[in-house]
């Protein structure tokens, strides 16, 4: 086949033209292949934001949906720790319930058998037994005076609890269980207590040690008690008394201590005593004998005594001393129904630390009855 020159001519020009062409890019450009492939990637870049949105929307659906999966999920976790946790707490209460049970179970079996050993306490204590069987080997004995506290009734009934026996030194204090050794070494202690207060080395209590203005200083007074304190007693001797009122009425202590009827005095220096006794006598119409308020004794002394005493345990010869005596004598008459007698002692005296103060009379049942016609006091200066 024979090819025309001027043919092939035109159909390289017509290719060339369809395809890079420049006038027909500038001049033609609907019909231009290049503008067409712009024309194309514009809408690629129009409908890609589309796509991207529809992306976007599929994404946003999947992350809901796994949030919701993800929550249920919690929620179940959640109460399964919530019944895992309750019921660890009814076992704990369980173990707390049962526990405590067993406890009082324990504790009751416990004082069931120290209640049974209490009542059937046929044993001594190991100490105590030991002590019985020394005491069975052996005699303890000590002097009285080691032990006795002080000159009052009641002092001296508190030996009555030891077995006294008379000796060429004295009357001893024997004891014969170890109930007794007890309260033998408590006396003691109690004594020598009392000892080393007197001679200062040790603080009296309830004294601040210095005065400071009137109130601060040590003072008493005491009244009679209105009660019969002894109607077994002989004439001719001297009679504490034993008792008085001292937190009643007028009656008061101040930075002193009261102890048995005596007035113990807490510091050195001058003191006022004093002491008003008043005495009551009934005599009989017909002759016979004489009451003193109640008593017999009325008239078996023709005098009637009235004395101030000091002790100290720590001051010889028992530890007493006489400060000031005041008698008087009985008025007779053949028409006399009674007899009143008041004797008053008064003076300053220089008293120790750890000097007990106090009274004696010969004749305890002639007292008067009234707590303010007896009174005993004292007052440092």
């Amino acid at each position: 086949m024979d090819s025309d020159p001027d043919s092939a001519r035109n159909l390289l020009t017509h290719t060339d033209s369809k395809t890079f062409t420049p006038s027909s890019t500038n001049n033609n450009i609907n019909g231009s292949p290049i503008t067409t492939r712009h024309n194309n990637h514009n809408q690629s870049l129009q409908q890609k934001p589309e796509t991207m949105g529809t992306k976007n929307k599929t994404y946003a659906g999947g992350s809901s949906a796994q949030g919701v999966a993800m929550g249920y999920h919690d929620t179940a976790r959640l109460q399964k720790r919530v019944a895992r946790l309750t019921s660890y707490l009814y076992g704990l209460a369980v173990v707390v319930v049962v526990g405590g049970v067993i406890l009082i179970a324990i504790i009751a079996s416990l004082y069931a058998k120290l209640y049974y050993d209490l009542t059937h306490h046929s044993h001594q204590p190991k100490v105590g037994e030991q002590i019985a069987k020394i005491l069975e080997r052996e005699e303890l004995c000590v002097p009285c005076s080691e032990v006795r506290l002080g000159p009052s009734p009641d002092e001296e009934n508190m030996l009555n609890v030891f077995t006294k026996r008379d000796s060429k030194d004295g009357q001893k204090c024997c004891v014969e269980r170890p109930a007794e050794l007890l309260r033998l070494l408590e006396l003691y202690i109690e004594k020598r207590y009392r000892q080393e207060m007197a001679k200062g080395h040790i603080k009296f209590p309830g004294y601040p040690g210095g005065t400071s203005g009137p109130q601060d200083k040590p003072a008493a007074h005491l009244m009679g008690y209105p009660q019969r304190q002894d109607l077994n007693q002989a004439p001719g001797r001297q009679f504490p008394i034993g008792i008085w009122i001292h937190e009643e009425d007028l009656a008061f202590t101040n930075h002193v201590t009261y102890r048995h009827g005596r007035i113990v005095v807490p510091d050195d220096g001058l003191y006022y005593v004093y002491s008003q006794i008043a005495f009551l006598e009934v005599l009989p119409i017909n002759g016979g004998s004489s009451v003193g308020s109640g008593s017999s004794y009325g008239t078996e002394s023709p005098s009637l005594s009235h004395y101030l005493y000091r002790y100290n345990i720590i001051y010889p010869n028992g530890g007493e001393e006489k400060l000031v005596q005041n008698s008087i004598t009985k008025c007779w008459g053949p028409n006399k129904a009674f007899g009143e007698y008041t004797s008053y002692l008064g003076a300053v005296i220089k008293l120790r630390k750890g000097d007990e103060v106090f009274v004696k009379v010969s004749n305890l049942t002639m007292m008067a009855r009234d707590p303010k016609s007896s009174y005993f006091g004292l007052f440092k200066i």
